[in-house]
């Protein structure tokens, strides 16, 4: 999963403004941003414009969350 332009940089935020709870960006060796802070949104961002963002997944604690999310993810796995 990789953010390529700023288009899906919007689309992403978009999605995570949808959301009621947490979401969890996470990669290997213990990494996480909780992206409904401010902190971790802005470092998981970056994450996610680096060359090997393909390690990295989307966690959530609702059916809710997931159904907006998963869209958007797919797109980013493409």
């Amino acid at each position: 999963m990789k953010i390529r332009s700023y288009s899906e940089m919007k689309e992403f935020k978009a999605a995570l403004d949808n959301c009621t709870n947490e979401v969890w960006l996470m990669g290997p060796n213990d990494e996480y941003y909780n992206m409904k802070k401010e902190e971790d949104y802005i470092n998981g961002m970056i994450r996610l414009c680096e060359t090997d963002a393909d390690q990295l997944g989307i966690f959530t604690t609702s059916r809710h969350d997931e159904a907006v999310m998963m869209p958007v993810c797919e797109k980013l796995a493409a």
